[in-house]
């Protein structure tokens, strides 16, 4: 930072903060005391009004009243300004954009609009964004819903940090004080935030928002995606150029890394039949697998045709199909997770035949080996997940846990 720009800083500092201790100062410049009263002496010298004082309550000031002159801000720098005003959302920050356009006598320029709101939805998205924007603003503690993408709506208390924009939509940065960590969480799925009537004094610095750094590894998903040429629309929308690779006909191939959990199962169906998954495997043969069950589940009156890609088919009629067969050749017990390694117990049926599916802790004589809830199962397998992977938490294996077992044969239900 040069010497102008750092004394520049300090007149920024002054004017929006007050006094300021001269240590105040020479942390939030990153330089030494002694350098923050060189710089009171050359700003004093150059005419701009800062003055000290001593004693206990002294500082560093200005004079009351004082304003920086336009000519302060470069050409760019008053552009970059105008277009931070204007880029707030529609009717936000209005007066401070046509006072300074007056100021620094210059054409509001009208090429850029941000709109917080959905495509047909009323006022209610702009209200949570400036309820969230005030709760960050005023250090308040928030509580809120959240309807997270994998299936679950919990009540969160968060101390709010930023609102970032990423991809295609707003987020909120925040400390879970539940979970005693950084969240990110997507806007649309905030539900009835309101402020607890508490406030913090706590520096928050939470991470860059990247969603595929907080994906766990045992769910991150490496997938080759085939999309019909007429979705090409929504694949530029939804995927960096950079992993799109056209083919002669005119498809296109997707390479990228996704959460495999309930979301990317919803998410790939949305694309109805213009996707194809063509790795992994696994995940070819789950997402047959779920629309077989959705075809069946939909076709219970024989005698009501059913479209498909646009052909008329007649439905045959609805057959017994077991739930889930697309785990069968899974190496996971389909109960705690456990891996069903070549030489794992596994457990019984009422035959006194090897289970396929479950290990001999969870299943014997066709039965379970007492009843529990998912959630009791994670706490009893959380310690040992975590003893068996050194570096990883108890809290983090239940974090995983809650991602996998609803995939669980067991779970599904």
């Amino acid at each position: 930072m040069s010497v102008v720009t750092r004394q520049f800083q300090m007149v920024y500092l002054l004017l929006e903060r007050g006094r300021m201790t001269a240590a105040e100062l020479a942390e939030r410049l990153e330089v030494s005391q002694r350098t923050v009263l060189r710089d009171v002496d050359a700003l004093s010298a150059a005419g701009v009004p800062v003055y000290t004082t001593q004693g206990a309550g002294g500082g560093v000031d200005l004079l009351p009243g004082h304003v920086l002159d336009r000519a302060a801000l470069s050409d760019q720098e008053q552009r970059q300004l105008l277009l931070a005003l204007q880029s707030l959302p529609a009717g936000e920050g209005e007066q401070a954009l046509t006072k300074l356009s007056a100021l620094f006598r210059r054409e509001r320029e009208d090429w850029l609009q941000v709109d917080l709101t959905r495509w047909g939805a009323g006022a209610a998205d702009n209200e949570t964004f400036q309820l969230l924007k005030r709760a960050a603003l005023e250090r308040q503690i928030l509580r809120f819903h959240y309807a997270s993408s994998y299936g679950s709506t919990t009540p969160r208390r968060v101390l709010p940090a930023r609102l970032v924009f990423k991809g295609q939509g707003w987020y909120l940065q925040a400390f879970d004080l539940d979970r005693e960590d950084y969240r990110t969480f997507r806007l649309s799925r905030i539900l009835s935030p309101q402020p607890t009537g508490e406030t913090f004094h706590r520096r928050l610095e939470p991470p860059e928002a990247d969603y595929s750094g907080e994906i766990p590894p045992l769910f991150r998903a490496e997938v080759r995606l085939r999309f019909a040429p007429a979705l090409a629309y929504r694949v530029y929308d939804e995927f960096d150029q950079s992993c799109v690779a056209v083919q002669p006909d005119g498809a296109l191939v997707v390479e990228t890394v996704l959460p495999e959990d309930q979301w990317l199962y919803g998410y790939l169906l949305s694309f109805g039949t213009g996707v194809e998954v063509l790795s992994p495997a696994l995940l070819r043969r789950r997402l047959a697998a779920l629309g077989r069950e959705i075809y069946f589940a939909h076709s219970s009156e024989p005698d009501t045709p059913c479209q498909v890609s646009g052909g008329m088919l007649e439905p045959s009629k609805p057959k017994e199909v077991p739930a889930m067969e697309q785990y069968k050749d899974m190496t996971f017990c389909q109960s705690c997770g456990m891996p069903l390694a070549p030489g794992t117990a596994h457990g019984t049926e009422a035959d006194g035949s090897a289970s396929p599916d479950y290990c001999s802790y969870c299943y014997q004589d066709g039965k379970f080996a007492g009843e529990m809830t998912m959630d009791e199962m994670i706490d009893f397998c959380a310690p040992m997940m975590a003893q068996g992977n050194p570096g990883m938490t108890e809290d983090q294996a239940k974090v995983q846990m809650r991602q996998f077992f609803p995939m669980l044969k067991r779970w599904r239900k």
